[in-house]
């Protein structure tokens, strides 16, 4: 059945039913279309309904949803979900289905009185930002622009604001969730609490969400950017590294790891936000610079929005990726010693090491408040290999494997999204 209903007459009844576009595998914009961010993903959905917002209101937005859900079922076709196309592993799409897709449902609606926002579920971290800053607001996020708030949400979400104001999970008031047979439902605190929940951090699989209610906090400037350490200073520096995050305030969450500069050179990194006052914001930050010789020190205030946009260089779309995570409870000896003996140097520009800090707000929730369960405070390690398009994927590959195995005795086990191949 898959197989005829590719190319047969029946998608155009479901073209009909649109306000959106319906692309085609035959179609000249199709592959475009269908690209996700990591451009190693080469799946290939039999549809694409791809629900376009610039010219109808949100309420046929959904409706959209609503008659491609129902249609697939109906003709027995498996189904996926695209918010912003920042999978890496290509989950959002799937093979000879059809795959709705959100990615041009951006608005968001700021109230400063409640300082709440309503974004839809295309919405990008950028989106939600640059509407919030206006009103000196904004709410946690991941560390790239581009990323949709709707997955990383679902998610639970690492990011520079965790330690003054949790996860975006933990900000998530309220969502419109369309259900596997077709019905527009709400989740918040007095209806459907359990699906809100399960939303926090559970994962993408409750239903099809096409709308978020975020909190904001007021914030307009943070203390922010890079301190730079040589190789040969790596283990004092994460030792005291490890020391100072045990007692570090809320406002402050450092992001760690390796990057490799313009130059070639695998250097050590730390990157601390600092949400408060600039003033309290330098003396925070002070110890980190006697860690070791600073090499390049590039903190600066700077609006979330700039901070967010920090790393778009590094992320463009199209570039070919593959990651995996590790949590651990903190960097000691042995857990140093992998990341040195199996990580570095760096096997391209492209490639990197994230340490992730979370604590303090983040860590305050409780474990049966979210579906998000890891809640003390811990380092969760990101190792991204990427490549161009001609390179050996297999060496990269292969790279972030061999440091997740000489982590994983250390680590928590739970289970991990970004673990799988």
């Amino acid at each position: 059945m898959t197989t005829t209903y590719r190319h047969s007459a029946a998608f155009n009844d479901l073209a009909a039913l649109l306000t959106g576009q319906l692309f085609l595998p035959q179609d000249a914009d199709y592959e475009p279309v269908r690209q996700l961010w990591n451009g190693k993903v080469k799946t290939q959905p039999a549809a694409r309904c791809s629900a376009d917002t610039a010219r109808v209101a949100q309420c046929l937005t959904v409706q959209d949803v609503i008659h491609t859900i129902r249609w697939t079922r109906s003709h027995n076709l498996p189904l996926s979900v695209r918010g912003a196309g920042h999978e890496i592993f290509g989950r959002s799409l799937i093979e000879n289905g059809v795959v709705i897709d959100l990615s041009q449902m951006r608005a968001v609606t700021v109230d400063p009185d409640t300082r709440t926002a309503q974004i839809q579920a295309g919405a990008t971290a950028s989106d939600l930002i640059e509407a919030a800053q206006q009103y000196g607001l904004a709410t946690a996020t991941g560390t790239i622009s581009s990323v949709g708030m709707t997955g990383l949400t679902l998610g639970g979400s690492y990011g520079p604001l965790n330690g003054a104001y949790g996860l975006a999970a933990d900000n998530l008031l309220s969502a419109q969730v369309v259900t596997a047979d077709g019905q527009l439902i709400t989740a918040n605190a007095e209806e459907n609490a359990d699906l809100l929940w399960g939303l926090r951090g559970g994962g993408g699989n409750f239903g099809v969400v096409v709308s978020l209610e975020f909190r904001l906090h007021p914030l307009t400037t943070v203390l922010s950017g890079l301190l730079l350490y040589p190789l040969e200073q790596v283990r004092e520096v994460l030792h005291r590294f490890n020391e100072f995050i045990a007692t570090a305030p809320d406002e402050l969450t450092i992001r760690s790891g390796f990057l490799q500069t313009p130059d070639g050179q695998t250097m050590l990194f730390l990157s601390p936000t600092y949400c408060g006052s600039i003033e309290a914001g330098e003396q925070a930050i002070a110890p980190l610079r006697t860690f070791g010789t600073v090499l390049v020190d590039q903190m600066q205030p700077i609006s979330y929005y700039e901070l967010i946009h920090s790393q778009d260089a590094y992320t463009p779309k199209g570039r070919h990726g593959y990651l995996q995570t590790r949590s651990l409870q903190g960097l000691q000896t042995e857990t140093i010693e992998a990341l040195i003996e199996q990580g570095l140097p760096l096997p391209s520009p492209f490639s990197a090491i994230n340490i992730h800090h979370f604590h303090g707000a983040a860590s305050r929730v409780g474990v049966s408040e979210t579906a998000f369960a890891l809640r003390q405070d811990h380092l969760m390690v990101e190792l991204i290999a990427a490549w161009e398009p001609q390179d050996d994927e297999q060496r990269y590959i292969q790279w972030v494997q061999h440091i997740s195995q000489a982590l994983a005795p250390y680590a928590f086990k739970l289970p991990c999204t970004h673990n799988s191949a």
